[in-house]
């Protein structure tokens, strides 16, 4: 091919491009926007709230500390009227330990209160309660939960809600 006949065809396409045929669409540079994964909650510091289950009513208080998933503190528990004489009043006044694991906006953790604990009105007895929870936030945990305590028995559907 010639120059000149190079010429003509480049003539042609340029003449057909301007007459109504379709352009080639440019080619973006503009790099496709990348969404972040979800930063997982941080748990750390002081929360506050209520729980209830088979039980009873009671507050709650959580001191937390968190290094990853992992999630350590303590938990302290109270009647809501500790003074109204009844047994499961008394058995709601305990301290504990949390452990657990945050899992994006999952929790699971274990809240466990040893016999003898201080200051603890029941110290014969123990309790363990297993929450589970699928909605956390920076400023909420609303979880379900299921235990027992070795001296008044199972605690069955349990809902917990915190906050800070």
């Amino acid at each position: 091919m010639t120059v000149r006949q190079l010429l003509g065809l480049i003539a042609v396409a340029i003449a057909a491009t301007r007459c109504g045929a379709p352009a080639m669409p440019a080619a973006s540079s503009a790099p496709t926007p990348v969404t972040p994964a979800a930063a997982s909650p941080d748990l750390s510091g002081a929360w506050s709230g209520s729980a209830n289950d088979s039980q009873g009513p009671t507050t709650v208080t959580w001191v937390l500390s968190q290094s990853g998933a992992n999630v350590t503190g303590t938990v302290r528990t109270n009647a809501v009227n500790p003074d109204d004489g009844s047994c499961s009043s008394c058995h709601r006044n305990k301290s504990g330990t949390v452990t657990g694991t945050l899992n994006g906006s999952s929790l699971t953790l274990t809240m466990l209160f040893a016999a003898g604990g201080d200051g603890d009105p029941t110290p014969a007895c123990s309790a363990t309660l297993n929450v589970s929870s699928t909605s956390v936030s920076n400023t909420q945990v609303s979880s379900a939960y299921a235990g027992s305590d070795t001296c008044e028995g199972a605690f069955t559907n349990g809902t917990m809600n915190v906050h800070r």
